[in-house]
């Protein structure tokens, strides 16, 4: 059995299980989640024996509805936010019958991010301000956050860009999110014709960093 500080994944834990049966808008450009490293693949046999097997894996899934969006969006609020969103990729990975075990060293090795570029932000955006909730089931899968949010486009009192330069700004802070937020942003600020020399020295920084890690 897994030790206390191993994380398990299992299908049934997927995130946004509601989009598989149409109650959420799709998204008209996806964004990617990604992730990669050792990870413990426990298997359940039909001769009911249990075999564990280290192997390193990589991951990419496309989140391609607002419920999902929403999902992925919220984990950045967790202390534990790498742990959430690699047990909900994780758990896309394999049928019932397997699944996975990471223990804190392993987690530490992880890189787990998700990333747009600047049209899926947009299209996020787009997919909100035409949201109708015309299907009753449909309300309730958008969370009381992103909700408000939708509200204040279809009402008029946020513009497309106020809500796009929302998320980009949040996203940006957030570990989990990749450089599509940044370079939202800044699309969006220079647009209004903003002062973007701090942010694009920082985008040069993030890029920067990241080119060294590789």
């Amino acid at each position: 059995m897994p030790r206390a500080d191993e994380m398990t994944a299992q299908a049934a834990e997927t995130p946004g299980e509601a989009q598989s049966i149409g109650e959420t808008p799709p998204l008209p450009r996806r964004f990617l989640a990604t992730a990669g490293e050792p990870v413990t693949r426990i298997t359940d046999h039909s001769d009911e024996t249990t075999e564990r097997v280290r192997v390193n894996i990589s991951i990419e899934y496309s989140i391609e509805t607002l419920e999902e969006f929403t999902t992925f969006w919220g984990f950045c609020d967790l202390r534990s936010w790498k742990r959430a969103a690699l047990e909900a990729l994780l758990g896309k990975q394999e049928p019932d019958t397997v699944t996975y075990a990471v223990d804190e060293d392993d987690l530490e090795e992880w890189n787990v991010q998700v990333d747009g570029r600047v049209e899926a932000f947009a299209g996020l955006v787009e997919t909100m301000a035409d949201y109708t909730g015309s299907k009753p089931l449909t309300r309730d899968a958008i969370p009381h956050r992103i909700a408000g949010r939708i509200n204040g486009l279809t009402d008029g009192r946020r513009s497309t860009n106020d809500v796009l330069g929302g998320f980009a700004d949040e996203l940006s802070r957030a570990e989990l999110w990749g450089a599509g937020a940044y370079l939202t942003l800044l699309n969006v600020r220079h647009a209004h014709y903003e002062d973007i020399e701090q942010l694009t020295a920082t985008i040069a920084r993030t890029l920067g960093d990241d080119g060294g890690e590789e």
